[in-house]
């Protein structure tokens, strides 16, 4: 019975690294349809005619991108690196995020009247769905490698996640609330905390996410 009882758990533990990897790739490209459907509204505007409208739509898209680089820099990256194949994706991901920065700032600097500012996000969203298009195209279907807890991961992702958008002073949606404060995701945390023994200690955004044993499967 002891034995059956170990190799279920074990089994249920893989299980939920898996599905938590899954919610953290379903997560980065839900935030990459949100800032794509925005550059295509900003299209149907016109920044001199209806500056109102059209500094609101920048100043939320600019600050979707600010939280989701930081959660990609802080605690997904550094997962991927020991889950993918090819780390040089990483690296150009990185780059494209500080040039995308760059462009923020500018964009911050000016007003809608400005000559160039219509242009300069216009930029901004080529940039963006260029990134957008390595990351689901070619990272997400190279995070094959195991060891890696999504669990924690995701757990911390949603985390951060909250803490930005409360840094930033942005509304968080239902189903965001909810993935943050879930009773179950709590209870699931905690008892594979306990599965993997007192001694283990929580790892910080930037830490190791393998896990020791090599029980993860995806």
């Amino acid at each position: 019975m002891a034995t059956r009882k170990t190799t279920s758990r074990s089994s249920a533990s893989s299980k939920g690294r898996g599905s938590a990897k899954t919610q953290i790739i379903e997560m980065l490209k839900a935030d990459h349809k949100k800032v794509k459907k925005a550059f295509k509204d900003f299209e149907k505007l016109e920044p001199q005619e209806d500056p109102e409208s059209a500094s609101a739509l920048v100043e939320q898209t600019l600050a979707d991108i600010e939280v989701h680089a930081e959660l990609e820099e802080q605690v997904f990256y550094p997962a991927a690196r020991q889950a993918i194949k090819e780390e040089e994706l990483l690296d150009e991901a990185e780059v494209e995020h500080m040039t995308a920065k760059v462009l923020i700032e500018q964009l911050k600097g000016m007003q809608p009247e400005d000559e160039k500012y219509a242009a300069t996000f216009k930029v901004l969203g080529e940039y963006i769905n260029h990134h957008v298009k390595e990351e689901e195209g070619e990272m997400f279907e190279q995070m094959t490698g195991r060891g890696v807890q999504w669990d924690q991961v995701l757990e911390q992702m949603q985390m951060r996640r909250m803490e930005l958008m409360q840094e930033k002073g942005m509304p968080m949606e239902e189903e965001e609330m909810q993935a943050s404060s879930s009773p179950s995701r709590g209870r699931s945390a905690a008892s594979s905390r306990g599965t993997r023994g007192q001694a283990e200690s929580r790892p910080q955004a930037s830490g190791d996410f393998s896990d020791a044993s090599g029980s993860e499967k995806e």
